[in-house]
């Protein structure tokens, strides 16, 4: 399978124009064309998953965070995405990056953590303005549950040694609203939906 095929899966997948507009998800380095002889999936790209691409004989890294932001004025060893950039392609490492797009998607990143959660009836929580896609994601726990037994819930499905959280409410859990990445932007539409909880992979 060629490299080109396993991109234009993922974009079957999670569209592109589903990023947000800060974002750079998709071709970050590297060419298409070439035979994939193995995948490396990983949350950010650092010069150990490379070395690791490396090892185990993978000319394709899927990163979710991408390793190119803004654009590089020179490419040297000053800092790590320099470096990263160097070495993939001295080894030949084509890298792509599935963001924003892969967390806006029907089925992506928060729809996955909704059904680590035992949520039901899970939907967006605010659909994008093309009809396709959507910010966040919310749904129901199959019963209600106290706030400290859904948090520790929580902690044990992602096996996470802690989490932050606000004043727990007296009243239970049913509904939850989630974000995978920054939740800042939906904390308002959470409660307009009338959510008990909203998890959030970081808050301003």
């Amino acid at each position: 399978m060629k490299i080109k095929e396993v991109a234009e899966a993922l974009e079957r997948f999670a569209p592109l124009p589903l990023q947000e507009s800060y974002d750079n998800a998709g071709l970050q380095i590297g060419l298409t064309d070439a035979d994939a002889s193995g995948v490396l999936l990983c949350l950010d790209v650092t010069e150990e998953i490379i070395e690791e691409a490396e090892r185990e004989g993978c000319n394709l890294i899927i990163a979710h965070h991408p390793l190119l932001f803004r654009g590089l004025k020179c490419i040297a060893d000053r800092n790590l995405v320099e470096r990263c950039v160097r070495r993939a392609i001295l080894a030949g490492i084509t890298i792509y990056a599935a963001h924003t797009n892969l967390d806006n998607a029907e089925g992506g990143v928060n729809f996955a953590i909704a059904e680590r959660l035992g949520l039901q009836n899970v939907r967006f929580l605010q659909s994008l303005p093309n009809g396709q896609g959507g910010s966040g994601v919310i749904g129901e726990l199959p019963e209600a549950t106290e706030a400290l037994t859904f948090l520790k819930n929580v902690k044990h499905e992602f096996h996470v040694a802690s989490l932050q959280h606000n004043l727990l409410p007296t009243r239970p859990i049913r509904t939850v609203a989630l974000c995978g990445g920054a939740g800042d932007f939906l904390l308002s539409e959470a409660i307009k939906c009338g959510a008990d909880a909203f998890l959030a992979g970081e808050m301003g």
